[in-house]
């Protein structure tokens, strides 16, 4: 119920202003159904090396009822056609996530608390500045002047400022850093709304959608409140220790970011395989290591792709030569500068580590996830070393592949590699048969899972970024 007090004395203020926030929020007060396509920019997961963000294909679908409960499903396309998928159901309480396509999570059910979902709400909220008219009307705390702007609270306690354009819409919403711009406003399924959704943080642009429709809840939508049967929580994570994959390779398991390093141990030293997630961690892990191999040298680390997850915990190697795929080493520079370790090394062709008693070899694959991709191969072991090529989660059943995995297995077949185990720094390890009946699975095209039909009836995924 609106206060009327509150909506008398910002209309006696600025009656346009009133007049606005009223039209706006009065067909979204049973809360709101929204498609959105765009894009979303990503620092340092761009294909190529020489590029420090990523442009990602980006759709998202939404259901905001006024009670708190919601649904959200996102996804968000990577190069190499590796989409994140994911829907979220929740309310007030809490939020319950799921990975629709079981890759990265597998089965786990992920839960977050009533902190979480509050400033999730808010978010939502922003890119719907309808409801953002409903949270100035009851919420407003000051007595706004014609044609300024309005301040007021979002639900996780936040200023939120709302400016006007001359015609009295909305033209952005400011927040600590965020900052959120609508644009080109017009009226659709009794709603008014932008065309556009720009968000920056700290001036710079973040993400851009086009709202591909918007339409006030009805009472049936409550229906696509669920989420599918067959989630559950995470296991408890183990404690951080090197798993033995037989003849001197290993992997580091449980770690806090769950991801792994791989590394062989050879009579002349060790080679590491990818050093993830930030120096911390990886002084951590190679404490591990260090305990493993007492009296080893860690001779080198070999660099899946320059992705800045997988290259960001290299300062803690920097006695170690660093070998990375063609034309990595200006992301290294970009990313890690004087961190970076002084003995950087571009592989262009495959190669062979010698560690004494045995031989690493080093693969570059050209993929379509990043031009710098090497693969790592210990014959004595059998076991194959990648980063994003091909993936298992910790738990759950054997996910369809990406087109890296179509990659992967073409790279075996050709260098001949008699492969018996897969050892990935996401998720768990895997076999030539696990790949081989993912890649047997894959779709003829990635229809993108249509992520705005359950919402509104609009497919997303046939519509293109703005």
């Amino acid at each position: 119920m609106v206060n009327a007090f509150l909506l008398a004395a910002l209309a006696a203020a600025a009656s346009p202003q009133a007049d606005r926030l009223e039209s706006l929020c009065a067909p979204l007060r049973q809360g709101v159904a929204m498609d959105l396509a765009g894009i979303s920019y990503r620092p340092e997961q761009a294909y190529a090396p020489g590029d420090a963000v990523a442009t990602v294909d980006a759709r998202q679908s939404m259901l905001l009822l006024p009670d708190g409960r919601f649904l959200l499903r996102t996804s968000n396309l990577y190069p190499g056609d590796i989409e994140f998928r994911y829907r979220t159901l929740g309310d007030r309480g809490g939020e319950r996530t799921i990975d629709e396509l079981g890759w990265r999570d597998g089965d786990t059910l992920q839960q977050d608390d009533a902190v979480t979902v509050a400033r999730d709400l808010a978010d939502l909220r922003m890119l719907a500045p309808g409801l953002l008219a409903c949270d100035a009307i009851e919420q407003h705390r000051g007595k706004p002047a014609a044609g300024d702007a309005i301040v007021f609270k979002d639900g996780a306690g936040r200023d939120v400022t709302l400016a006007f354009d001359a015609s009295g819409d909305p033209a952005s919403a400011q927040r600590d850093a965020d900052l959120y711009r609508y644009e080109d406003w017009s009226a659709q399924d009794g709603v008014r709304i932008p065309a556009r959704v720009v968000h920056l943080r700290e001036g710079r642009e973040r993400e851009r959608w086009t709202v591909v429709r918007a339409r006030p809840a009805r009472s049936g939508d409550t229906a696509l409140l669920s989420l599918p049967d067959g989630h559950r929580p995470a296991d408890p994570s183990p404690p951080l220790h090197a798993t033995p994959l037989g003849q001197g390779a290993y992997r580091i398991d449980g770690a806090p970011s769950g991801y792994h390093t791989g590394f062989v141990v050879g009579e002349k030293g060790i080679v590491l395989f990818d050093a993830p997630i930030d120096v911390d961690e990886a002084r951590r892990v190679r404490a591990v290591i260090e305990k493993t191999a007492p009296g080893r040298a860690i001779t080198h680390v070999v660099v899946s792709h320059v992705h800045g997850d997988h290259v960001a915990g290299l300062p803690a190697y920097a006695e170690a030569e660093v070998r990375v795929g063609a034309g990595g080493v200006t992301a290294l520079r970009r990313q890690l500068g004087d961190r970076l370790p002084p003995r950087v090394r571009e592989v262009r062709e495959a190669e062979t580590i010698n560690l004494g008693d045995r031989r690493v070899q080093v693969l570059p694959l050209a993929s379509d996830h990043a031009a710098t991709m090497l693969v790592g191969f210990d014959p004595a072991s059998g076991t194959l070393f990648q980063g994003d090529l091909f993936y298992l989660p910790e738990r759950g059943p054997v996910p369809v592949a990406f087109t890296t995995g179509r990659e992967l297995v073409a790279l075996i077949e050709s260098a001949h590699l008699d492969v018996r185990t897969l050892v990935g720094v996401h998720g768990r390890s895997g076999t030539p048969a696990d790949l081989r009946d993912a890649v047997a699975r894959m779709p003829a095209r990635n229809d993108r899972g249509c992520v705005g039909e359950q919402m509104t009836g609009t497919a997303v995924c046939s519509v293109p970024a703005d």
